[in-house]
């Protein structure tokens, strides 16, 4: 399933949303921008075709949900995380554990004792 990168017509926030091609298209309106809870996405093609990035489709940094904490945990996590020689920075609106590369992905998920049976075979 592909994803899709918006950038946040106010804020200049960035995100990408997994969807199919025919959700995308029905969520979009005319100037490719989708409304979510309210809020306007802007379509960011420019990130979508980074050509810095050939070699994977993966965009660094990257937030992760299933990584990440509660809001209230995110400045014990930040300790911890260094603490254990992984320091690891969240995202304080969402709890999202931001890694810098692949390497510090799996650094911070071994550490946590996380297993990605998706992630690749060079990571690490």
């Amino acid at each position: 399933m592909p994803y899709y990168d918006y950038k946040n017509a106010e804020t200049g926030e960035k995100t990408s949303i997994f969807m199919t091609i025919a959700e995308m298209e029905k969520r979009s309106k005319a100037d490719m921008s989708i409304v979510l809870e309210g809020v306007r996405w802007e379509r960011d093609l420019a990130s979508e075709i980074d050509t810095t990035n050939m070699g994977g489709c993966a965009v660094w940094p990257m937030k992760s949900d299933a990584a990440g904490v509660h809001t209230t945990q995110v400045g014990d996590f930040r300790k911890d995380s260094e603490q254990k020689g992984v320091p690891t920075d969240f995202d304080p609106k969402t709890g999202q554990a931001i890694f810098k590369s692949r390497s510090h992905r799996a650094r911070y998920l071994k550490t946590y004792n996380m297993h990605d049976r998706n992630g690749g075979y060079s990571d690490g």
